[in-house]
């Protein structure tokens, strides 16, 4: 199933794309200018990954949906939450890439600079979090919905409870400082790895389809 491989390799862009990015899931205003000054073609390089890696997920989608429309509800949901989680993602690019171009050897980083991207990661994620948390819902549901359907093993589903799990106990971390949060990027990481394993399973429900109607037509011949 070409939507399987596709899923694997956006997952995979997923990871790669926080992956480039310095210091994945800070907010501070300063150290982010900072950081992004100091990596521009990492950070340029991330923001090409993340809006290629939307398109290849719209794009799995699309093909999942055919099948989704004449099978379980759940697995609907799922691809409509991932799909206005993708808004978010792609739109969540273009924030980097103000941060990239802000940072730029033309640009003196002065008060006004400064109050721009405070707006940016304060007010303007407030705005992007309501359309940027289904992306992350929707994955788990599309895995329980397609698990429901017997496409998919439940390997996927428990993997991105897994990360969900980390990012709770990295927020307790936090504000408990009972022990150092794990890094960001370890999380995400762990939720591509969900999804890619959404991917695998479908190529591997595919092939064992195709094996099966090959060995029933040898039988017919």
């Amino acid at each position: 199933m070409i939507a399987g491989g596709l899923l694997i390799i956006a997952s995979f862009g997923f990871f790669i794309s926080w992956f480039l990015m310095p210091d994945p899931g800070t907010t501070d205003t300063i150290h982010i200018l900072s950081i992004v000054g100091q990596s521009r073609t990492s950070v340029l390089a991330s923001i090409i990954v993340q809006i290629s890696t939307s398109v290849l997920y719209v794009v799995s989608l699309f093909l999942l949906t055919r099948m989704s429309l004449r099978q379980k509800r759940s697995t609907l949901i799922g691809i409509i939450l991932l799909a206005v989680g993708l808004l978010g993602l792609c739109s969540d690019a273009f924030f980097h890439l103000l941060a990239y171009f802000m940072t730029d050897n033309s640009i003196t980083i002065q008060q006004d600079v400064v109050k721009v991207m405070v707006f940016m990661q304060t007010t303007g994620v407030a705005l992007l979090l309501p359309i940027m948390l289904p992306f992350f819902i929707g994955s788990l549901v599309l895995a329980i919905g397609l698990n429901r359907q017997g496409v998919i093993t439940r390997a996927s589903a428990y993997i991105i409870i897994s990360a969900f799990s980390m990012c709770v106990l990295n927020v307790l971390a936090k504000k408990t400082h009972i022990c150092q949060p794990a890094p960001m990027i370890a999380t995400l990481g762990l939720f591509a790895t969900g999804q890619a394993f959404i991917g695998f399973d479908l190529l591997r429900n595919s092939n064992q389809k195709r094996s099966a109607a090959l060995a029933y037509q040898y039988q017919i011949e």
